[in-house]
């Protein structure tokens, strides 16, 4: 019997001392990411998925992964790369990574902060901060930001793993960052309107929107039975968005659509989603030389109606702005 105790505990202590090292992740196929209101890509690993939104990009396997560094008591080990877009709003570059260090102290006890490095990143110097968060007594989270100054913003690129992924996935964060590029900015001639690069929120009780600061508030009158009215223009009086909110009484947005659809003299419809829930639209011309598109959703019993119109001549001017406008929204 002793002798049996003995070769079970020597078993044990092999096993416990030869646990198996992740092997390095090979860099496969990718995807390509556009963010639809700031313009920047980045590629990341087919296996992977696009978990974040508008302006603040997150790539992993799953939401699980993601958890995981939000509560290390939760959620599934793995590595994670995010792309945040930082307006400089009258700050400088520095001052903004600056903040970015506080805040990661702020954030993290413990948290163990290298020093920042330079380094180029698609060909302009940029600068990193590497760091390790414990989490258990013998795992951490290590991770470093990246501080990538563009003409309008700062672009911070954050690479995180927990425990062997970290060293795990070195490849495949470097193919990301490598794969990195901040958005063309086309200057904007006097004949021809562009949205500013430069974007803004857009909050309500009932959704959020990012928008180019260079279009202008319109005061429109809230219907009798609106929740909610709001409307922008660019330099034309016929180029707007409108986004009016409602009661759905229970109907679904299929019912919803058709109750309305018939107001429209429809060119063109289809499906799509808004933050993923089903939507329908139609485009149709109210008048000569204006396009419009109607968008319909509906979300916890509300129909959230966007109108879009532009100059049919210049729709290219236009047409494209609004559209990733609508991308963006976030339903509450």
């Amino acid at each position: 019997m002793k002798q049996l105790i003995v070769i079970l505990i020597t078993v044990s202590i092999m096993l416990t001392g030869c646990e198996k090292k992740l092997e390095p992740v090979k860099v496969g196929e990718l995807s390509e990411y556009k963010d639809p209101a700031f313009g920047f890509k980045i590629k990341y690993p087919v296996e992977w998925k696009s978990l974040g939104e508008a302006g603040r990009a997150k790539f992993a396997k799953s939401q699980e992964v993601l958890n995981k560094f939000i509560d290390p008591r939760t959620g599934e080990e793995g590595a994670e790369v995010s792309v945040e877009v930082i307006p400089y709003k009258g700050e400088t570059y520095i001052d903004i990574v600056q903040a970015g260090k506080e805040e990661l102290k702020q954030t993290w006890q413990n948290i163990q902060v290298l020093p920042e490095e330079k380094i180029f990143v698609a060909g302009k110097e940029a600068s990193k901060i590497g760091y390790g968060i414990p989490v258990t007594s013998k795992k951490q989270i290590s991770g470093f930001e990246i501080y990538f100054p563009g003409d309008t913003a700062v672009y911070k690129i954050t690479c995180l793993g927990y425990g062997d992924h970290y060293a795990a996935n070195s490849e495949v964060f470097n193919a990301m960052m490598n794969s990195f590029e901040p958005p063309v900015i086309v200057k904007q001639t006097p004949d021809k309107w562009a949205p500013s690069p430069v974007m803004q929120t857009y909050t309500s009780n009932f959704f959020t929107m990012l928008y180019p600061e260079n279009l202008e508030f319109v005061p429109v009158k809230k219907g009798a039975n609106d929740d909610l009215a709001m409307e922008m223009r660019a330099d034309r009086l016929d180029c707007t968005i409108h986004i009016d909110v409602f009661g759905a009484k229970n109907l679904t947005v299929e019912k919803v659509w058709a109750q309305n659809k018939g107001r429209y003299n429809i060119k063109n419809s289809g499906q799509t989603q808004i933050d993923g829930q089903n939507a329908f639209w139609a485009d149709y011309s109210p008048r000569k030389d204006i396009g419009s598109r109607v968008y319909f959703t509906v979300k916890n019993d509300k129909v959230i109606r966007i109108t879009i119109n532009y100059f049919a001549p210049q729709k290219e001017n236009y047409f494209p702005t609004f559209e990733n406008m609508v991308k963006s929204i976030k339903l509450k």
